[in-house]
């Protein structure tokens, strides 16, 4: 296996021959080849080569995740494709690992990902984010009154305004940010029947939008991105909402930090049991599409901020299976290893056990979700990622009370 840095001049029409072979691009859409190239142009990308030709790559880039107050570097790792002769060869599991150490190597101190099945990223060291809750709702049945003006359309041409109200949002525990504005460009270019409403405030600024894909006369309008700077602009843009409700019957809405959507809908159980096996089926699901990983646990752990909750210190072994994925020139091995942590208003690890701790074992994936707060600790002890007496997992439950992290952008 022969893995290096993508070459923009030499690779492109392989990489475009493998996204069409795996139906991400459309064969016949010239406009989807130009939103590869910006997505590429902006992103770190490493190839694995098979008889002279790229037949796998995975595209990276920096963002940010934000633990209650404090944002941690984040790798986002964008796409990991490999063509369909160069499956069952291990080049996915190794570039990737290469692409995480490469982004450790420069500082990152996690790195996430969409998983498009659960497990497989496990052997890398990833866990499993908190659940999304994607609400389904006739937008008619919202309960919102507020008054909201007259929106400005949307298009990929707006790309930057919107990347800027995006970053400039109002976030909360575990929020992204994607910060090259070519990957955001890219995903609304290749958005299928895009429509995109917002707002300006009076100096011209994008303040408040969303963004989605809105197929048929009626929809579903499935909303994909979506961005306010405080509540008023939520509920500004969830009035918006309700008033396409004239023509569509069907919103897709995945729930940000201040929303419950059901308690924002007219008789959803109602809604839910009249639409069930119609076309437009109401509907609140969860699922977690997500998944991270701590590449640095000293500099998480000294961004990790615990006010008013009690201190807790603890001896740590962490089991790290990404060190197998790596080649053995690879400075960056990952958390491997022994610490002592200390969790508090100001929480730390070293290396090293301490006398006289308790310990908590786990692999780098239970350690990283219960970082994040994906789920508490008995939840990921139950999964067997962790392991410790009841005594220690309890006090973890109090001292690591968090919020459902949620990203609120996708990536």
């Amino acid at each position: 296996m022969s893995i290096r840095p993508y070459n923009s001049e030499s690779d492109f029409s392989a990489i475009r021959r493998l996204w069409q072979e795996i139906a991400w691009l459309d064969r016949d859409e010239e406009d989807q080849e130009i939103h590869l190239k910006t997505f590429l142009d902006s992103s770190s990308n490493l190839v694995a080569e098979l008889n002279g030709e790229a037949e796998c790559l995975v595209a990276s880039c920096p963002g940010t995740i934000r633990h209650l107050q404090q944002d941690v570097s984040m790798h986002v790792i964008a796409a990991v494709t490999t063509s369909l002769i160069a499956r069952k060869q291990g080049f996915a599991s190794k570039v990737t690992a290469k692409a995480i150490a490469e982004g450790a190597e420069a500082g990152m101190a996690t790195a996430a990902l969409g998983m498009f099945e659960q497990g497989y990223y496990t052997r890398l060291g990833f866990g499993n984010g908190a659940y999304e809750h994607i609400a389904r709702f006739n937008p008619a049945n919202l309960n919102v009154d507020a008054d909201f003006g007259v929106p400005v359309r949307l298009s990929e041409s707006n790309a930057e305004e919107m990347h800027a109200a995006l970053m400039n949002r109002w976030r909360g525990h575990g929020s992204v940010q994607v910060l090259p504005v070519g990957h955001l460009e890219a995903e609304l270019g290749w958005t299928e029947d895009p429509l995109g409403l917002g707002f300006r405030d009076a100096d011209g600024k994008l303040t408040h939008f969303i963004w989605g894909s809105n197929k048929d006369e009626n929809g579903p309008l499935k909303i994909t991105a979506m961005a306010y700077e405080n509540r008023q602009q939520l509920l500004e843009l969830l009035a918006l909402i309700k008033s396409l409700g004239n023509q569509l019957l069907l919103v897709h809405l995945t729930e940000t930090q201040h929303l419950q959507m059901q308690d924002l809908l007219i008789q959803p159980f109602r809604s839910q049991n009249k639409s069930e096996g119609g076309k437009y089926p109401e509907s609140i699901q969860s699922e977690a599409p997500w998944q991270l990983r701590i590449n640095d646990l000293e500099t998480c752990l000294a961004a990790t901020h615990l006010p008013a909750r009690p201190t807790l210190s603890f001896n740590l072994t962490v089991d790290e299976p990404i060190t197998k994925y790596l080649d053995s020139n690879q400075s960056w091995r990952g958390i491997g290893g022994e610490y002592t942590v200390h969790l508090g208003e100001d929480s730390s690890a070293s290396k090293g056990h301490s006398n006289n701790l308790p310990l908590l074992t786990g692999t780098t994936s239970g350690i990283s979700r219960l970082w994040i707060g994906a789920a508490n600790a008995n939840r990921i002890a139950t999964s067997g990622e962790i392991v410790a007496e009841q005594t220690l997992l309890d006090k973890l439950n109090e001292t690591l009370s968090l919020p459902s992290p949620r990203p609120g952008w996708d990536f």
